[in-house]
């Protein structure tokens, strides 16, 4: 009986494992998926607008009035629902960055992402 309760809490434990790393691969799609669109939002905001760099820490209010998101609230946020860091590069280019996204990419070894920031 002992033995039968193990294999059970052993094959539990290894589900719950697979089941916390689909999780956290889920946030990390949905975290890059969503750095891409607001790069590529904020980027045409400043195609159609060369003063609006000046102006990044506005970039909630762009994506809230952008007919190209329908919530905004998802984009705003990344997978772990934390707000994206948003600023600028040497060159002038806006860089959409997360936190959690970078540090979930740092451990992992295997992984279908590659890049640590949306740069359009």
């Amino acid at each position: 009986m002992m033995i039968v309760m193990f294999i059970i809490a052993m094959i539990t434990g290894g589900l719950a494992y697979r089941y916390v790393g689909s999780l956290d691969e889920s946030r990390a799609f949905k975290t890059k998926v969503a750095m891409e669109r607001l790069s590529g939002i904020l980027n045409l905001k400043l195609a159609d607008d060369p003063e609006f760099i000046s102006s990044l820490n506005t970039w909630e209010s762009v994506v809230e009035g952008s007919p190209l998101v329908n919530n905004s609230k998802d984009i705003k946020n990344d997978g772990w629902g934390n707000k994206f860091n948003v600023e600028t590069d040497r060159e002038g280019n806006i860089l959409v960055t997360s936190r959690k996204y970078t540090d979930y990419i740092n451990t992992q070894k295997q992984t279908m992402f590659s890049n640590k920031g949306s740069k359009q």
